[in-house]
């Protein structure tokens, strides 16, 4: 007897196993989902950018090192339009905003605005560094004189303000460490204990938080509620709240998803199995699949991301899928029999070996994605694809349980049944009698298909997800044009040495490249300005000179460069910190930029990298950091990572198909029909211009483990008929009466649950609804139309 044969009596012994046992295994499944649930409150989410990141990677430990040096380089900027902002009134107005949100906001460590900006100036025998608004007071007396000391300040404009006045800028700068421990309690610092500071930096400290970082966001967004209007136009942005309103979307759409994909699932079940137990006990399988999903992340501290929400979407219909091959076959033989024993018994033996075969390949097409370099990508990988071995077992122990217990009806076959069968009989006759042309068509489909994959264009541009009218957009494109940027590059220059930075060749080095760096403008990637230690350095040394603009320069001598940041340390501004660390061998370098392309950012990145790097030739060490340098390198991580999927994908859903059908030539010639769908998917993509970013690149492994799997059902009924002596003809004709039900089912109900993107607010889950449901559709139509054609031109007697 073949393998498969024997393989096949197993699950009909299982079968007959859960029948006699059915009350004891749902109580054994229920305890399992129950334990692992119990995780459920622990589940966290993670929008951030570093988040990306596994934090074992180099740049993700350098990043945290920038942190614990700097601060969080994420800003939440606050900016208004007006016709004037030095109208007494507007300033009267921004400064009771300003204070406001630094009053009311948690979690914030700064605010900074035109109201406290750095005013430095000197007497004749001091330096004074104060607010440029004093104590938030606008005086009409001396608001000329405090318009002139802003305008003539260079480091306010395109900071603070735009070319003509009408744009300001409020920034948020955010705690850089969580106010809780890893147990969730909040950490509380005795101030009249002196050593309690040095005490709480001696623990391991957790970064600000997703949750705080969305706590933050909610109060700004409640706070300028009451501020706007007509001349006092709020626009909010900076890369803090970029995180925070693609988790609100997240969670709004995600929640939305389900509800949809639930009354989908609802009425196409209801549509073919016309029984309330055809509808109950897949929702039953599929819920307590997705409640144990969502707990194995909580168990493993694995955050739920803008990947992973596809993961309850992508498991509903999976699942479902599934146990849809088997109630089809089982309701199939009660209708004749009217005996459940038996018709569960043939049910499982039936279908039971396919289910497990889908399933693995869904989930071989999953868990190539678990060597990804991207953190969420890397998740969605290890977890889906558990998370679908898991539903295997529900659907092969827990729903033959379920059958088991429930008093059916007997019900003979319907009209609708036959009519169904009647055009798969037809479809069957088409493929097999236009072979050569099917199988010719499919060829040129796909030399098509490849031609247009030669013209694929790599981009991941995060700010378009969003409607081209969305508030979030609108914003960030917004100041982008007002302000020159808004968002960071981190450079680090360390000497290596102590009391390196005042060494003059040093600074006038950081200098040129600030000089360098303001002049590039490349596409849409440009710096819109540069801020460094030498700032402050050539502002303190105007001040110290009669606050003569003659001095607005880098000092000659390393002893006086000492004095005067000695001075500007002691005058009570605590700014240098931003900039040096404590023994002044390490500057930072903050580079202005717009948010763009993470493609374009790359090319950007690799060639300032190289010219920066020959300015300090052997002086100091050169490193980039920060938000904007993370968001570039994880493009670039998901391309390389994305080509490592594909071809592991391929290789183990074509060994497995190797195995099932038991030939290698005809394993390798059934992957055909999958490649189509993968290759449609790039097509598309080109011919209406969709990026292919970090979400698109998923599409293509999911889709061939999600295409393969009607190609197994398909083969593995094929395959039984052949091994009974019957000819491809009938062999094909049977098959697809037998399963070509199930599988026009499972294809809709896969598609629609990837349909249900479409209502997404962002485009990149609408893209990935679209291509996906496409992929599978395709499939769909390769696997009734070229897998019986390619079979029957490779009939041997």
């Amino acid at each position: 007897m073949d393998w498969r044969l024997k393989t096949e009596k197993k699950f009909e012994y299982l079968a007959d196993f859960i029948f006699e046992n059915s009350k004891k295994t749902i109580l054994a499944v229920l305890l399992v989902v129950a334990a692992l649930g119990s995780n459920l409150p622990n589940l966290k989410m993670d929008t951030s950018t570093e988040g990306f990141l596994h934090k074992t990677d180099e740049l993700r430990i350098k990043y945290d090192e920038f942190r614990d040096q700097f601060g969080r380089d994420e800003k939440i900027l606050v900016a208004v339009k007006t016709k004037d902002i030095f109208n007494p009134d507007f300033l009267k107005k921004l400064a009771t905003l300003h204070q406001e949100l630094e009053n009311n906001l948690p979690y914030i460590e700064e605010v900074n605005s035109l109201i406290n900006a750095r005013n430095t100036h000197g007497t004749t025998d001091s330096l004074i560094v104060e607010d440029l608004f004093d104590n938030y007071k606008i005086n009409k007396s001396t608001l000329n004189a405090k318009k002139q000391l802003a305008i003539s300040n260079p480091l306010l404009k395109d900071l603070l303000f735009n070319d003509d006045k009408t744009f300001t800028n409020i920034i948020i700068d955010t705690l850089t460490y969580s106010s809780f421990d890893e147990n969730g309690e909040k950490i509380v610092i005795n101030e009249e204990d002196e050593f309690a500071e040095e005490t709480i930096n001696d623990t391991p400290k957790l970064y600000l938080t997703d949750a705080e970082n969305t706590k933050i966001i909610e109060a700004v967004q409640q706070i300028i509620k009451k501020y706007e209007n007509d001349n006092f136009k709020i626009h909010l942005a900076g890369s803090a709240l970029f995180s925070g309103a693609i988790k609100q979307a997240m969670q709004k759409d995600t929640k939305s998803f389900i509800q949809k994909m639930l009354l989908m699932v609802i009425f196409v079940l209801a549509l073919m199995f016309r029984r309330i137990s055809g509808v109950v006990l897949p929702l039953v399988t599929v819920v307590l699949t997705i409640i144990s999903a969502v707990s194995l992340m909580a168990l493993f501290n694995a955050p739920f991301t803008i990947v992973t929400q596809i993961m309850p979407s992508f498991l509903l219909a999976v699942i479902t899928g599934a146990s849809i091959h088997l109630l089809a076959m089982f309701y199939k033989d009660f209708a004749k029999t009217g005996d459940k024993k038996s018709a569960l018994r043939f049910a499982m033996g039936h279908s039971g070996f396919a289910i497990v075969m889908t399933s693995l390949t869904t989930a071989a097409g999953m868990w190539s994605f678990s060597f990804s370099e991207v953190a969420p990508v890397a998740n969605l990988g290890i977890f889906a694809s558990a998370s679908i071995v898991l539903g295997l077992l529900f659907v092969l122990v827990l729903l033959p349980a379920m059958i088991s217990t429930l008093k059916l009806k007997h019900k003979p076959t319907t009209t609708h049944n036959k009519i169904m069968d009647n055009l798969l009989y037809k479809i069957a006759n088409f493929a097999l009698t236009r072979a050569k042309s099917i199988v010719m068509v499919s060829g040129i489909m796909i030399v098509v298909a490849v031609f247009f994959a030669t013209q694929m264009k790599f981009s991941h541009y995060p700010l378009i997800w969003f409607e081209d009218n969305h508030p979030v957009r609108v914003s960030v494109e917004t100041i982008d044009k007002e302000l020159n940027g808004s968002m960071t590059l981190e450079i680090i220059v360390d000497t290596g040495r102590e009391n390196g930075l005042y060494e003059p060749e040093i600074l006038q080095k950081i200098e040129r490249t600030t000089n360098y760096l303001n002049t590039l403008k490349e596409g849409g990637i440009f710096v819109g300005k540069t801020i460094t230690l030498v700032d402050v350095l050539k502002e303190t040394n105007k001040a110290l000179n009669a606050n003569k603009a003659a001095f607005y320069k880098i000092p000659a001598n390393k002893d006086l460069i000492a004095q005067e940041l000695f001075l500007f340390a002691n005058s009570g501004s605590d700014d240098l910190e931003d900039f040096v660390d404590s023994a002044f061998s390490k500057a930072r370098i903050t580079v202005k930029v717009p948010f763009g392309d993470a493609i374009q950012y790359n090319q950007f990145l690799n060639k300032i990298k190289v010219e920066v790097a020959q300015k300090f030739d052997t002086s100091a060490e050169v490193s980039f950091t920060g938000i904007g340098v993370l968001l570039a390198s994880i493009m670039e991580k998901s391309i390389h990572s994305s080509a490592i999927s594909y071809v592991l994908a391929f290789g183990l859903i074509a060994i497995m198909m190797i195995i099932l059908i038991g030939n290698i030539k005809v394993g390798l010639i059934s992957m055909i029909p999958n490649i189509l769908p993968m290759l449609t998917i790039v097509a598309i993509m080109v011919a209406f211009g969709i990026p292919f970013d970090m979400f698109s690149m998923l599409v293509g492994a999911i889709a061939l483990g999600l295409a393969v799997d009607d190609t197994v059902h398909f083969m593995h009924n094929f395959n039984r008929y052949r091994l009974e002596g019957k000819s491809v003809d009938e062999a094909t004709r049977l098959t697809l009466i037998g399963t070509g039900r199930a599988i026009v089912v499972t294809s809709i109900v896969l598609s629609l649950g990837f349909l249900v993107l479409l209502s997404a607010s962002m485009t990149n889950m609408f893209n990935f609804g679209v291509l996906t449901a496409s992929a599978i559709f395709v499939a769909l139509i390769a696997d009734f139309l070229l897998v019986p054609a390619i079979m029957k031109l490779l009939e041997k007697k």
